[in-house]
């Protein structure tokens, strides 16, 4: 379960790396088309970051709903002979069918089986990029987990709590074979059918939790997975990668202090509305780039863009210069308080100046210490009142 994230992550990481070198070539050649391919470039790059949640789907369940069966092709036509052949390979070394999968947020298919030892499962796994893989494994009543799998090192660091091993060139005997000999079995968790999702999706989140808690991918970690996909890895690429993780993490964490805030405070749907429309939240592990990307929403607009001429140059490095002198000042804030106390301080010396209103509502304590701001227009509240007059 465990290296199943391991894989994806490091492929999402792998392809945000190459679109950024492409379109680096692409804005070399055709320079008139800068800005336009970065709009491209930043929808690409929007769903780099694996889910930090997935809800798995029985296949049974799929096949009885005629929307899901024409939405989802559950695995492709040329890859089901090799997903088949694994399956096969795990059979025929004693693991015995549990269930087919489905993980919507990951375009992913998997069949899980189950070793006559009871403990051990093995799973074959379909991604539409990755292609087909299996990996054998097992979970303990102390909450860890010890993985092998038949394909490369993804390049990311590995949990503390898991263990977790690449065997590309094994075959699926030899591989279950290493595994029998090497991993425990004392405290081995018997595999329900019943409790096997519920098992998974508490696996996976246990990861992408430690990853967002220290922040995302390391520079470490990027330059290794780029390596591994022999991709180039530029200075721009990785803070890039890194920016879009931040982000991602700030929007995960966002969408759990919100909805604690609802439920503490007993909003109603109205008020509920209004929060997920403007309500902004400010936790405690966010780092100046997050906090200038909040609070001006023109922070980077065109970090690509090429100037057409010297006027525009000039404008473009004032522009930049001032970012950066920004967040070097948001930089050494952070040195001395919270995120929070830090954009506290930014609405008090600047609140109203570029049209913006913001309204403290409350701090809450999980998943992070945040506080809960809401943030309106003024140009929204004259339309309102131009409506009323």
């Amino acid at each position: 379960m465990w290296l199943f994230l391991q894989i994806v992550a490091g492929v999402f990481v792998a392809f945000m790396l190459t679109i950024f070198c492409a379109y680096l070539f692409i804005r070399w050649k055709l320079r008139g088309l800068a800005k336009s391919l970065m709009e491209a470039i930043s929808a690409g790059l929007h769903g780099g970051v694996p889910p930090f949640r997935v809800k798995l789907m029985k296949r049974s369940d799929m096949d009885g709903d005629p929307d899901a069966a024409d939405e989802v092709d559950w695995i492709s036509d040329d890859e089901r002979p090799a997903f088949e052949q694994l399956t096969q390979e795990l059979q025929a070394v004693g693991f015995r069918m549990v269930e087919d999968y489905y993980i919507p947020e990951l375009a992913t298919a998997m069949r899980v089986l189950r070793d006559d030892d009871q403990v051990t499962r093995g799973i074959v796994y379909f991604h539409p990029i990755i292609g087909v893989w299996c990996e054998v494994g097992r979970k303990y009543e102390d909450d860890t987990g010890w993985s092998y799998s038949r394909v490369r090192a993804p390049g990311m660091d590995t949990p503390p709590f898991t263990v977790q091993k690449y065997f590309p060139d094994l075959t699926v005997e030899e591989l279950v074979s290493k595994f029998r000999e090497e991993a425990p079995r004392e405290g081995a968790v018997v595999i329900h059918e019943e409790n096997f999702p519920a098992i998974f999706e508490k696996a996976y989140a246990k990861e992408m939790d430690w990853h967002a808690e220290r922040g995302g991918l390391s520079v470490k970690e990027i330059r290794r997975i780029a390596e591994i996909n022999e991709d180039d890895c530029t200075e721009e690429g990785i803070r890039q990668v890194q920016l879009q993780w931040r982000t991602a993490i700030t929007q995960f964490y966002s969408e759990r202090a919100l909805k604690r805030y609802r439920k503490q405070a007993e909003l109603n749907s109205f008020q509920w509305e209004h929060l997920q429309g403007y309500g902004v939240v400010i936790h405690e592990r966010m780092g100046a780039e997050e906090l200038l990307q909040i609070y001006d929403e023109e922070y980077y607009p065109d970090v690509l863009g090429d100037p057409t001429d010297d006027e525009e140059a000039k404008e473009i490095r004032a522009q930049r210069s001032e970012w950066n002198q920004r967040i070097s000042d948001l930089e050494d804030a952070l040195t001395r308080g919270k995120p929070q106390q830090v954009f506290r301080d930014m609405v008090q010396l600047g609140n109203g100046s570029t049209g913006q209103i913001w309204e403290f509502q409350t701090s809450v304590a999980e998943p992070v210490e945040a506080d809960i701001w809401t943030r309106t227009y003024r140009d929204e509240e004259e339309a309102w009142d131009d409506e009323d007059s």
